[in-house]
C-alpha cells in the first residue's frame, strides 16, 4: 500500500509539473502544426517554410544519388533527421514566441520525419530526434542558469541577507532571518521567477529549506577572512625579495609581513622590527587569535637583509603600506561565507531540477504521442481473412483448396495497386520484399536450369525466360525520356536553401567526399613518382658519377651549350681489363636501380591513368547534371585543388579536355527510373507476384483476372503521369512536381511484351501438355 501510494503521489506531481511547465500550450500549438501540415495549402508561414525545405531536402537527396550514389560513411552523419533539424536551426529565434512553441515545433519535426518514412510515431522516436533533443536540451540548460540565480536569491531572501521579498518567492519556504543584520545582492529577474516557479515541486521547497536551516544554524568566524588576505598580501610583498633569501628567511619573511600587516591594522600590540614608514589603522575583528610566532631569531636576519637592500626594502614597503589601507578600508562580514554556501547548497538542487525537467520531458513526449495518434489502420485484417479461407479450404470446403492461395494474392495485389502505399507502408513493403522477390528468384533460377533439361520444349522456355527477364528489368525502365522539371536550376532557391552547402560537402567538399578522395589519391601517385624520379637525378645517378671519378679519374665540365662533358684519362688502374669484375658490379647496381625505377614507373603511371579515367568520370557525372551555379562551385573546387601544386597542372589539362564540353551543355535533369515512383514501385511488385500465379498457381481464370487488373493500373498511372512523384529514398520525403511528360518508349514496349507473353502463357496452358515445365 505505501509503494502504491509513492507512485500515485510521483504520478500527481509529474502531472502538476507538466501543467505549470505550459504542456497544454505545446500541445495545442503541436495540434496547430499538425493540422496546418495536412491542409492543402498551408497558413502558418513556418509550415509553409517547411514544405519548401522538404523540397529542397528531395532535391539535395536526388542528386546526391544520382551523382555519386550513397556514401555510407556521409550518411551516417546526416541522417534525414539531422537534415530536417538543420530546418529548425535556419528559422530566426524571431519566429517563436516562447520556449514552448519551439519545443512545440521540434517535437512536430518529429512527427513529420516519421509521416513521410512510414515509421511509426512513439516516445522513443521522439526523444531521439535531434531537433527535440537539441531545443530541449537547450530549454535545460536555460533552466539551469535561471534556477541557480533564482535559488540563491530566494534563500538569501529567507536568510534575511536580501530585503526585499521576491516576485516570485514561493510560500513554500521558511523565513528565518537569521543574517537580518547583514545585506547581500542577489536579484533574479522576475521572468526567471516565474519560470523556475513553475519548475518547482515540493521536493526542492523541502532541500532550499533544509539548506536554510543549515546554514543559519551556522556561526561564522571572519577572522579567518582577515587571515587569508593578510597572508595574500605578506606573500606578493615577499616575492620583491624572494632572490635574496633562502627557503628558510623565506618563511620567516613571509610571517614578519604579516606580523606588521596586523600591527598596521591595530590587530597586534607590539610585533618586532615594525617599520616606522607604515602608517597605522584600526581594524576591529572578533576571534582573531594571532598563531604567528614573534620570537623568531630569523626575522633579525631578514632585517639585516632589507637594510643591506635599499631599493628591494622599499619596495616591499611601499607594498605593504598599500596593503594596510585595503585591508583598513574593507569590511570584514560573514556575507561572503555565507554567500559561499549557499552557492554551495543551490549546486546540490540544480542537478535534482535537472532530473524533474527529464521527467517533464518524458511525460511531454508521451502526451505529445497521444494527441497524434491516427486512426486505427484495420488493413491487418486481411490476414485473419486469409486464414478463415485457409481453415474454410482446408477442413470445409475441400474443392477450395486448389484456389485459396490464388485469391489471397489477388487480393493483395488488387490492395497493393488501388487501397495502399507500398512506399510509405514500411510493414507491407518488408512483406512484398521478404515473401514476394524470394519467390521470383527461385522461379527465374528454376527457370534458367531448365534448359538443361530433356524433354523440355525451347521455344516456350526461352519465352518463360524473356518474361521473367523482363520483369526483372522492370523496375530499373526509364520513365520518361526527359523531365525537364526537375532540372536543379528549374528548383528556384534551392542553391539559396540549408541543403545545397550540404550537397557540395557530399560532391567535393567534404575531405571523406568522392572527388576529394579522388583528387588526394591523384596526388598522392603524382608526388610519389616526382619523388622517385628526382631520387633518380639527384641521388643514384650522382652517386654512380661520384665512384667513377673517384676510382677512374674522371672529370666533369659543362661546355658553352649547357651539355655536360666527361674528360677521362686514356688509362687508370680501374680501367684496366683486370678490374673488369669491379667497374661491372658497379654498372650492374646502376642497372638495377634504374630497372626497379623504370619498373615503379611504369606502375605509378597506370594507377595514374586509372585514378584519372575515374576522377574524370565521377567529374562528368556531376557536371552533366549539375545546374549552373553548382557547376562554377564545382569547376572552382577543382581547380583550386588542382593547381595548388604545379605537377598537378597536367591533371588539369586532362580535366578541361575531357569536360569542356559538358561545361557548355545544358544540365541534365535526374533520371526517372520505374522504382523512383511509388505507384510503378506497386505495379513492379505486382508483376513479381503476377509470376507466382502463371508459374506456380497455375490457375488459368485466377492468372487472367490479375493481367487484367494490373493492365488496368497501369491505364490509369499512365492518364496520370503529368503529375510525378518521387520517391527520392527510403525515409525521405516524396517530392510532388507537374511535368510535361514524354513517356519512354522502352518501358511502354516491355510492360506491353510482359502483358502479351503472360496471356499467351496462360493460354498455352489450357492445352493439354502445350506447355512443359
Amino acid at each position: 500500500m505505501p509503494k502504491r501510494f509513492l507512485t500515485v503521489v510521483l504520478l500527481l506531481a509529474v502531472s502538476v509539473l507538466s501543467f505549470s511547465f505550459s504542456q497544454e500550450e505545446v500541445l495545442d500549438r503541436f495540434k496547430s502544426y499538425m493540422n496546418d501540415y495536412q491542409r492543402e495549402v498551408p497558413e502558418l508561414q513556418k509550415i509553409k517554410k517547411l514544405e519548401e525545405d522538404l523540397n529542397y531536402l528531395s532535391v539535395y537527396r536526388l542528386y546526391k544519388l544520382q551523382m555519386v550514389g550513397s556514401i555510407e560513411k556521409k550518411e551516417s552523419a546526416t541522417t534525414i533527421a539531422d537534415l530536417l533539424s538543420r530546418h529548425l536551426e535556419s528559422l530566426p529565434v524571431e519566429d517563436f514566441t516562447s520556449n514552448d512553441d519551439r519545443i512545440a515545433y521540434s517535437a512536430f519535426l518529429a512527427w513529420v520525419l516519421s509521416d513521410f518514412s512510414g515509421k511509426a510515431f512513439q516516445v522513443g522516436t521522439l526523444n531521439e530526434m535531434p531537433a527535440y533533443l537539441s531545443t530541449f536540451n537547450s530549454f535545460t540548460s536555460q533552466v539551469r542558469g535561471m534556477a541557480e540565480a533564482v535559488y540563491k536569491e530566494w534563500m538569501a531572501y529567507a536568510l534575511g541577507l536580501v530585503k526585499d521579498e521576491p516576485s516570485a518567492f514561493p510560500g513554500e519556504l521558511k523565513k528565518t532571518d537569521a543574517f537580518a543584520q547583514y545585506s547581500l545582492k542577489a536579484d533574479a529577474d522576475e521572468k526567471s521567477e516565474r519560470e523556475i516557479l513553475s519548475l518547482s515541486n515540493n521536493q526542492i521547497y523541502n532541500l532550499l529549506n533544509s539548506s536554510i536551516d543549515t546554514i543559519g544554524k551556522r556561526e561564522y568566524n571572519v577572522s579567518s577572512l582577515v587571515e587569508e588576505e593578510v597572508k595574500r598580501f605578506a606573500v606578493q610583498a615577499a616575492l620583491d625579495v624572494a632572490s635574496l633569501m633562502d627557503s628558510n628567511l623565506m618563511n620567516a619573511t613571509r610571517d614578519l609581513f604579516q606580523l606588521w600587516l596586523y600591527r598596521s591594522i591595530g590587530l597586534a600590540e607590539e610585533v618586532p622590527h615594525y617599520p616606522t614608514e607604515i602608517s597605522m589603522k584600526t581594524l576591529s575583528v572578533k576571534g582573531l587569535n594571532l598563531s604567528i610566532p614573534q620570537n623568531n631569531p630569523d626575522y633579525e636576519r631578514v632585517v639585516e637583509i632589507l637594510n643591506e637592500n635599499p631599493d628591494s626594502r622599499l619596495k616591499s614597503i611601499e607594498k605593504l603600506q598599500m596593503a594596510s589601507q585595503v585591508l583598513s578600508m574593507r569590511q570584514f562580514t560573514p556575507v561572503g561565507l555565507i554567500e559561499k554556501d549557499i552557492s554551495d547548497e543551490v549546486k546540490k538542487i540544480i542537478p535534482i531540477q535537472a532530473g524533474i525537467l527529464g521527467q517533464i520531458r518524458n511525460s511531454l513526449s508521451r502526451e505529445i504521442v497521444s494527441v497524434s495518434e491516427k486512426g486505427m489502420n484495420l488493413w491487418w485484417l486481411r490476414f485473419v481473412g486469409y486464414i478463415t479461407l485457409a481453415l474454410i479450404a482446408f477442413f470445409i470446403l475441400p474443392a477450395l483448396k486448389k484456389y485459396w492461395l490464388g485469391i489471397v494474392i489477388t487480393f493483395e495485389i488488387f490492395y497493393m495497386l488501388f487501397l495502399t502505399d507500398v512506399t510509405r507502408n514500411l510493414f507491407d513493403l518488408s512483406l512484398y520484399s521478404i515473401i514476394g522477390l524470394p519467390v521470383f528468384a527461385f522461379i527465374l533460377i528454376m527457370a534458367v536450369f531448365s534448359i538443361f533439361k530433356k524433354g523440355v520444349k525451347k521455344p516456350l522456355l526461352l519465352a518463360k525466360l524473356l518474361l521473367l527477364a523482363m520483369i526483372a528489368i522492370f523496375p530499373f525502365l526509364e520513365l520518361y525520356n526527359d523531365v525537364s522539371e526537375i532540372s536543379m536550376d528549374s528548383f528556384e532557391g534551392f542553391y539559396d536553401s540549408i541543403y545545397y552547402p550540404t550537397l557540395k560537402r557530399d560532391l567535393f567538399l567534404a575531405p571523406e567526399s568522392l572527388i576529394s578522395l579522388e583528387i588526394r589519391d591523384l596526388s598522392s601517385v603524382v608526388s610519389s613518382e616526382l619523388n622517385s624520379f628526382k631520387r633518380v637525378l639527384r641521388v643514384i645517378v650522382p652517386n654512380e658519377l661520384n665512384a667513377f671519378s673517384n676510382n677512374a679519374g674522371l672529370s666533369y665540365t659543362i661546355d658553352n651549350n649547357g651539355r655536360l662533358r666527361v674528360n677521362a684519362p686514356a688509362f687508370s688502374e680501374y680501367m684496366s681489363i683486370e678490374n673488369q669484375r669491379a667497374y661491372s658490379d658497379e654498372l650492374r647496381g646502376l642497372s638495377k636501380d634504374l630497372s626497379n625505377f623504370i619498373r615503379d614507373s611504369e606502375r605509378n603511371a597506370k594507377n595514374f591513368a586509372s585514378l584519372l579515367k575515374s576522377f574524370v568520370s565521377s567529374s562528368e557525372r556531376i557536371i552533366r547534371y549539375s545546374g549552373e551555379t553548382l557547376r562554377a562551385d564545382f569547376n572552382e573546387f577543382v581547380e583550386t585543388s588542382l593547381k595548388s601544386k604545379p605537377e598537378l597542372n597536367v591533371v588539369m589539362d586532362d580535366y578541361l579536355a575531357e569536360v569542356s564540353d559538358y561545361l557548355e551543355k545544358a544540365a541534365l535533369p535526374a533520371i526517372v527510373r520505374v522504382f523512383r515512383v511509388p505507384k510503378f514501385v506497386a505495379l513492379a511488385l505486382g508483376l513479381f507476384l503476377l509470376s507466382v500465379i502463371i508459374f506456380l498457381i497455375k490457375k488459368p481464370l485466377i492468372s487472367l483476372i490479375n493481367i487484367v487488373v494490373i493492365s488496368v493500373y497501369f491505364i490509369i498511372s499512365l492518364v496520370e503521369m503529368n503529375e510525378l512523384t518521387l520517391f527520392v529514398q527510403g525515409g525521405s520525403p516524396i517530392l510532388n512536381i507537374t511535368v510535361d511528360p514524354s513517356i519512354n518508349a522502352l518501358f511502354l514496349i516491355v510492360f506491353a511484351g510482359i502483358i502479351v507473353l503472360s496471356v499467351l502463357w496462360v493460354l498455352l496452358s489450357q492445352k493439354k501438355g502445350s506447355v512443359s515445365e
